[in-house]
């Protein structure tokens, strides 16, 4: 007969069994739980909207292009944060209020918007003057403003802002860490090809500081873009983009002789009307819709629920559909992944879309800095593909189509930007790290024999050979030509002539329909109708389908795990330090021949400086406002 179990093996048991028993729980939770939660917040119903209301255009968190898909619903629901606003989303919410009876004003609530690209702002703008030209009234309110959140309040007729928020426009910058001191203390060599005189993404692993080159041609397209800006946000106000200049040249005195006061300060300089709180902007509210008897505020329906609640038009029969097709983050090798674009993802849904006889064109909708060469060229082919197939596609250009990302655009019958888009940057490069110094250091070191000269010649082990260089140099080089052949063929020009344009050289939309570049500036709406136009269709009566692919739950768990135990193991601060910088790129390292077109060209300013809650809180004291009786 067995003895009975000792007391500590016991307590081991049952401790081993509680735990088994919190992981099933768990595991619950995830396969029930979560998807129940997901499916009742998907599929709950939407308020109906009053027969008179403001309809409450909230956008949230940093704009993206294309609602995310299980993975973003497994993040909001289990964190309980907010979806990031689909500008699409956005823009159609104001144009089919536009003509609705039941919307009698529009409120832009902005203080929940973290950054959003110029290109994506200017989309907005132009959504915002359609919906004026109703002659409804357009309000903005934030609790402070920085250049994204001011451009779309710009033109509102009325800017509100409450009593201790601020007005601060830093302009646009582009800055960058650089790693040569520090590679070469670690003793890691990186063995840079490109071909481009402005091509410098690689120039934080080669210097220490930007080149002259890199400086000159990010000052230009920079003050091209702020130059639009300033343009933009005086356009509807009585003010002058100089007065802008004199704003933030002066900000720091004047808000001493305002005794710190920065809310009477932009008042004072004609940015804003009136500086009060959201609860002060509910009596005029209700006096115009009305109030709601439930909540005791004004009738009112935000821009999601007022969507649920549209009835959607669709087309008369085949041949009737646009597909749509969005390529946002950088272009991978392989399958998208969450915040990336993955070359064989996006070709499938191009070929479907091809093969549909339903759809009549494509729009192809990018906000991308480039990436993989391979993945890009993939993209480019299934988009001639469908042009050879009799069906026209027409690129829209958001906040970013540049290098990779002008390599699957150059194609369509029609390319349109926004004067602010960031685009260009036609130029390749390759980079090698080797480690041969770093191991020695550590006492390892590589060695061996091989049948050829290259045998082993690619190990990272060990220093590049001059031939292996040389292949690499080639092969860049090689890249490059096929890149600016490819663009002198699609935009009927001469290589020549392309190569004087490229060099690696950004540029912004207005600047590249001038070189030809970009066929038409305009926002995404009419970059649609000019498709529905190629593709035959009626103006009044076609329908959109955007493709996206399948949705994976394995993924979607996989990222939202992941994602947390990174965020618990590396500081917030130091994240957002990086992610910006060296760290994503070499997330992206995914190409098989090692070739990249990519452009490091993302705007900085205070709306993504200073985006960080923790942040704002130093410059202001943040309030939580909600929309409940006086």
């Amino acid at each position: 007969m067995a003895g009975k179990p000792s007391f500590f093996r016991r307590v081991v048991g049952g401790l081993w069994r509680t735990l088994a028993l919190i992981y099933s729980l768990i595991f619950l939770f995830v396969l029930i739980v979560i998807p129940v939660a997901i499916y009742m917040a998907v599929h709950h119903p939407a308020p109906p909207v009053p027969s008179q209301a403001v309809l409450v255009v909230d956008p949230v968190g940093d704009l993206v292009e294309q609602a995310g898909g299980v993975d973003t619903l497994v993040q909001s629901v289990v964190s309980n944060e907010a979806r990031p606003s689909v500008v699409r989303d956005l823009i159609r919410a104001l144009d089919q209020a536009r003509n609705d009876d039941r919307i009698k004003e529009v409120l832009l609530k902005l203080d929940d918007l973290d950054s959003a690209e110029p290109g994506q702002l200017q989309d907005l703008v132009a959504a915002i003057d359609r919906f004026k030209q109703s002659g409804k009234p357009v309000v903005a309110w934030s609790d402070a403003y920085d250049e994204a959140r001011y451009e779309l309040a710009s033109h509102a007729d009325k800017i509100y802002i409450d009593p201790l928020g601020y007005v601060l426009l830093t302009g646009y910058g582009v800055y960058r860490n650089y790693y040569k001191d520090a590679l070469d203390k670690l003793g890691v060599k990186v063995n840079v090809f490109r071909v481009g005189k402005y091509k410098s993404y690689v120039e934080p692993y080669t210097r220490n500081s930007m080149s002259p080159a890199a400086r000159a041609d990010n000052l230009a397209w920079l003050n091209s873009l702020w130059g639009i800006y300033k343009k933009t946000v005086t356009a509807d106000r009585d003010i002058t983009p100089a007065d802008i200049d004199r704003y933030i040249d002066n900000y720091a005195s004047n808000l001493v002789a305002n005794g710190g006061n920065a809310a009477a300060l932009a008042k004072k300089a004609g940015l804003v009307d009136r500086v009060a709180t959201l609860d002060d902007l509910h009596k005029p509210l209700i006096a115009q819709v009305g109030r709601d008897p439930i909540s005791g505020s004004f009738n009112q329906i935000n821009q999601n629920d007022y969507l649920a609640n549209i009835d959607h038009r669709g087309g008369a029969g085949q041949g009737s559909t646009l597909a749509v097709v969005t390529v946002a983050g950088d272009i991978i090798n392989g399958e998208s992944v969450p915040g990336s674009a993955g070359g064989e993802t996006i070709s499938r849904l191009i070929d479907a879309a091809r093969r549909d006889d339903h759809v009549a064109g494509l729009v192809l909708r990018v906000d991308s800095p480039g990436g993989s060469v391979t993945a890009a060229e993939r993209i480019r082919r299934s988009v001639v593909a469908f042009r050879q197939a009799g069906k026209p596609v027409v690129v829209s250009m958001a906040g970013m189509a540049a290098s990779g990302g002008y390599w699957i655009s150059m194609n369509a019958n029609q390319i349109w930007a926004e004067p602010s888009t960031i685009t260009g940057s036609i130029g390749i490069f390759a980079i090698v790290p080797t480690f041969s110094k770093t191991l020695n250091k550590l006492g390892i070191h590589s060695d061996g024999v091989g049948t050829t000269k290259l045998s082993g010649a690619i190990r990272l082990s060990k220093p590049l050979s001059e031939p292996v260089k040389t292949i690499f140099q080639a092969g860049v080089e090689h890249g490059y030509n096929q890149f600016i052949g490819h663009v002198a063929a699609a935009r009927d020009m001469s290589t020549d002539a392309v190569n004087r344009i490229a060099q690696g050289r950004v540029w912004s939309g207005a600047d590249a329909q001038r070189i030809g570049l970009v066929d038409k500036l305009g926002d995404v709406t009419r970059a649609e109708a000019a498709a529905a136009k190629l593709a035959g269709l009626n103006l009044d009566n076609y329908r959109l389908q955007p493709m996206q692919p399948p949705a994976s739950w394995r993924g979607a768990m996989r990222q939202f795990i992941g994602s947390h135990i990174s965020a618990s193991l590396v500081p917030s601060w130091l994240a957002a330090s990086v992610s910006t910088g060296a760290v994503d790129f070499l997330r992206g390292l995914t190409d098989p021949q090692g070739l990249y077109a990519r452009c490091f060209c993302r705007l900085r300013s205070a709306a993504t400086l200073a985006g960080t809650a923790e942040v704002r809180d130093v410059l202001s004291i943040r309030h939580e406002n909600t929309f409940m009786s006086d």
